[in-house]
């Protein structure tokens, strides 16, 4: 029965180059990371090899061995690897469970300034992009903006961004809405939403649909006391889907100089 084992180092090997080739590797593993399972599979092969033509190898098959085969059902089951956005809701970022609904105490006459200047600031016309948030940058900027000590230094400043809507009263201050995608610093596992705050006013989005958000970002304060901004929207489409990447991984890991595009960005933890 050392052919059973030869067999399923062959299944193993042949997923493992299946979803090389097919692009779907990055769904399930870092690009960093990707590099060990493809030097795996050199590795499955030849013990395949040596335990189906190797006679002098011995193995007595056991019932628990089938436990192998288990791994193989869940890769098969788990399709092209692509979470769901719903599941988002699930995988917030740590930071963002600090984050509580804040009362306010401000008067009418006070809300009523605050509506007069909103409504002048939305006439606020683009001309150009500040923070265009690309995938290599995605992580840090989410981190950052959403919860670093001076983010309050890119109030003004303008940015573009794509990704999913979430809507969660429970993580999001009343008023707003996050828009984001999946971060994965080691593998699908470890998946955990990164995103940025968005200033709902009369836009009207709906959950797990991805968006692109043109705006400019306001001064936002956590009840815990953390620095923050905001996106106040001048443009705002809908997109699909299937156009963008899901996942997004710290700079480091896309070992094609990324890094470059993070440090054009103010980001000091000082």
């Amino acid at each position: 029965m050392k052919r059973y084992l030869g067999l399923i180092c062959l299944l193993y090997s042949g997923i493992i180059i299946y979803v090389w080739i097919s692009n779907t590797l990055k769904n399930f593993l870092a690009p960093s990371m990707q590099i060990y399972l493809k030097i795996s599979v050199f590795l499955l092969i030849i013990m395949a090899l040596v335990l189906l033509f190797n006679n002098k190898i011995e193995y007595k098959f056991k019932i628990s061995d089938l436990i192998l085969l288990l791994p193989l059902i869940l890769l098969i089951l788990a399709g092209d690897g692509r979470l769901t956005t719903n599941f988002a809701s699930n995988r917030k970022m740590n930071y963002n469970t600090q984050i509580k609904q804040e009362k306010t105490n401000t008067t009418k006459n006070e809300e009523q300034k605050q509506e007069e200047e909103q409504e002048i600031e939305t006439k606020k016309e683009i001309t150009s992009i500040d923070v265009d948030v690309k995938d290599s940058s995605y992580s840090e900027l989410g981190t950052y903006l959403s919860f670093g000590p001076k983010a309050s230094n890119y109030v003004d400043k303008t940015i573009r961004v794509k990704g999913f809507v979430l809507l969660d009263d429970n993580v999001i201050p009343n008023g707003y809405f996050a828009i984001g995608k999946y971060n994965i610093s080691c593998c699908a596992a470890d998946a955990e939403f990164v995103g940025f705050y968005v200033k709902k006013e009369n836009y009207e989005v709906k959950n797990n649909s991805w968006y692109q958000i043109e705006g400019y970002l306001e001064y936002f304060k956590g009840i815990e006391g953390n620095d923050a901004v905001a996106i106040r929207i001048v443009n705002l489409k809908e997109i699909d889907a299937n156009s963008e990447e899901q996942y997004v991984y710290p700079c480091y890991s896309y070992d094609n100089g990324s890094c470059a595009e993070v440090s054009k960005y103010d980001l000091s933890y000082e």
